[in-house]
């Protein structure tokens, strides 16, 4: 599984961290989410899951 952030949607919100702190993470200059791993393991991919559900401007796309 790989995630993607829409940037031009994200507004840092920081849920996607609350949900899954090893798959995504906030960029301190931007402000904005940022993936950590290129594959999502399966382990985490459940919490990759919440983390789109939890998103409000839903900017987070799975694939995989």
């Amino acid at each position: 599984m790989k995630a993607h952030i829409d940037l031009a949607l994200c507004e840092g919100y920081a849920n996607c961290v609350v949900e899954a702190d090893r798959v995504f993470d906030i960029d301190e200059g931007t402000g904005q989410a940022v993936v950590l791993l290129a594959d999502i393991p399966a382990e985490l991919a459940e919490d990759a899951r919440r983390a789109r559900e939890s998103c409000p401007v839903q900017a987070i796309r799975l694939d995989g």
